[in-house]
Parts: C-alpha cells; structure tokens; sequence
C-alpha cells in the first residue's frame, strides 16, 4: 500500500492530473469543433466527473497536509 505522500502516491497523482490534461483537451478540441452530437457529448460526461473527482481528491489531500504542517 502506497504511504500517504510518498513516491508512489506522488507519481498516482502525476498520472492522474496527466490524463486529466489530455482528457481537457480532448474536450475542448471536440467542443471548439461544434460537430459533436449529443450522444457523443453524454459520453464524455462520465470521463470528465472521474477526472474532476480525482483532481479534487488530490487538492483536498493536498489541503490536509498543508493543514498538518506537512
């Protein structure tokens, strides 16, 4: 099991706001597009609520350690 702030940890979170990056362009590039239809649109919603759920689990780590002292 990965110890809260070590390496591990540190490279999950890397991945994570990685593929959130990719995953935001993506996006943006789909929607800038205007060409999308709704049922490729729907199925970017599950994708980005597991990409922002993970992003704000990292800051709210990231804000109990800071709370911490760590």
């Amino acid at each position: 099991m990965a110890r809260s702030g070590g390496l591990l940890e540190a490279l999950a979170d890397a991945h994570a706001l990685g593929s959130a990056a990719v995953l935001l362009s993506v996006v943006g590039a789909v929607l800038e597009a205007g060409k999308a239809s709704d049922a490729e649109l729907a199925a970017l919603v599950s994708p980005l609520h597991r990409a922002l759920a993970e992003c704000v689990g990292i800051l709210a780590a990231e804000g109990e350690e800071g709370a911490r002292g760590e």
